[in-house]
């Protein structure tokens, strides 16, 4: 006698409670996390700088019985921002909306689609704006032993003293700006030696039962914030062999000096000009979602829209460790 088959009494579909889509949490991007941004109305424009030596001579001089007080002056330069408007948008067909099934949403996936292209292209703006070589007045090199001017003992070998080069660091930025740095930026190879290195365990380890954070290795280096880059990006055009790596070079690591917020004769080493003035609504980043209608293409299109510029605005406020591990 015929029996049935498993394929005759279930047809399979999409489950209503599970899909897997490999969508990186917002926190793993950083572009927004390390330099305030300043919202502006109009995609370019100039602001002032102050050079510093004026605000520090020492020119109080005494005054004579009967004179006046030396007069004292000060020169303003200026340096400039332009935003670029960046976009990407996705259709979505009616024939799509009349014949998805749960747990699907066209329009949600088209949201996650735009938005974590949108923090890829932040961050990798980022990393070649802020955390590379070439930009900042002091760069450092780690190199294995016995290190030469402008270079130091990676953090991976037992010789190294991670801690005292930051400290050493810092006092050197603050005694040529009068700031001292604020926020360490750590690639995930960086941060992962860290916690392990011999000098952070040994001196906490009658806190938190032994068990490194972000929070006390801040403590210990002596800054308000440690970032680590965890966004990954896919090098490769569609239909070629797939070449997905992190965003942020992982041995690396930058510190800098970032204001809490930006404001009139507030110095900062990096700032984030953001065109919030292009559209209504827009929020960090000048970046704004609409979905419009494209009737002769009986088609959705949900548009995703960004307008900002990183600019790195007073080098003196940064120092980049170039291979801080091997």
């Amino acid at each position: 006698m015929p029996q049935p088959i498993p394929s005759d009494l279930h047809v399979d579909k999409f489950l209503t409670n599970l899909s897997v889509a490999f969508v990186q949490d917002a926190s793993q991007f950083i572009a927004g996390q390390v330099f305030p941004v300043v919202s502006v109305t109009k995609q370019s424009d100039k602001y002032p700088v102050f050079p510093k030596g004026f605000f520090w001579r020492d020119l109080f001089r005494p005054r004579p019985l009967g004179g006046a007080a030396p007069l004292v002056g000060y020169e303003i330069s200026e340096d400039s921002y332009i935003a670029t408007e960046y976009a990407l948008a996705h259709a979505i067909d009616d024939r799509v909306y009349a014949n998805y099934d749960d747990p699907l949403d066209p329009r949600r996936s088209a949201v996650n689609l735009l938005t974590q292209q949108a923090m890829i292209q932040r961050d990798r703006h980022f990393a070649s704006n802020f955390f590379a070589t070439g930009l900042w007045d002091t760069e450092l090199q780690g190199v294995s032993a016995t290190p030469g001017a402008g270079e130091f003992i990676q953090f991976n070998e037992s010789a190294s003293d991670p801690i005292g080069l930051v400290h050493l660091q810092k006092d050197t930025v603050h005694a040529l700006t009068g700031f001292q740095p604020n926020k360490i930026v750590m690639g995930m190879d960086v941060f992962r030696v860290l916690v392990n290195h011999a000098d952070v365990l040994d001196r906490i380890k009658y806190t938190q039962f032994g068990m490194t954070t972000l929070q006390i290795l801040a403590t210990l280096l002596q800054v308000d914030e440690i970032l680590i880059p965890g966004g990954v990006y896919e090098a490769a055009v569609e239909g070629a062999t797939s070449d997905i790596g992190l965003i942020c070079n992982p041995k690396d690591m930058m510190m800098v000096y970032a204001a809490p917020q930006p404001g009139i004769e507030v110095p900062s080493a990096g700032y984030t000009f953001a065109w919030t003035g292009l559209l209504a609504g827009t929020a960090a980043f000048g970046g704004v979602i609409s979905i419009m209608r494209e009737e002769r293409n009986h088609s959705d299109i949900v548009e995703m829209r960004q307008a900002y510029d990183m600019k790195l605005v007073a080098a003196e406020l940064g120092v980049f460790f170039d291979d801080a591990v091997a």
